[in-house]
């Protein structure tokens, strides 16, 4: 965990506290479909965190998970959190995912657009 502060214009970063990721038992992103930054890791005792955005929550847990299955392969439990983001073989799949689901909900909302100002003849 780091800890993030800003002294007139440069900033801090410092790392208060490391885990292993063979003693992490449970992430819960606690509401799956609300966009928030919230989520608790469960070790040996239940930590509350706050990522930058809920796109970086995403990231994040995207990350443990691809660390656990390459390494560890364990049981880790994924709670409440969108499923859709967080697999490798769901449509929105890219190295980049954030970014791609945010051009193609453009993409949809632009071809919608399009096709509400077309005439009908």
């Amino acid at each position: 965990m780091v800890k993030h502060w800003r002294v007139d214009r440069e900033e801090k970063y410092e790392v208060v506290e490391k885990w292993f990721l063979k003693d992490l038992e449970m992430i819960d992103g606690k509401e799956a479909d609300t966009d928030n930054p919230y989520f608790d890791m469960h070790f040996h005792e239940v930590y509350h965190l706050e990522a930058y955005s809920c796109a970086s929550k995403y990231t994040f847990v995207r990350t443990l998970n691809k660390l656990n299955e390459t390494y560890l392969k364990k049981d880790l439990k994924i709670v409440n959190f969108d499923d859709t983001y967080l697999n490798d073989d769901s449509i929105w799949s890219s190295n980049n995912r954030d970014c791609l689901v945010l051009m193609r909900i453009c993409f949809y909302a632009s071809n919608l657009l399009c096709l509400s100002l077309c005439p009908l003849s």
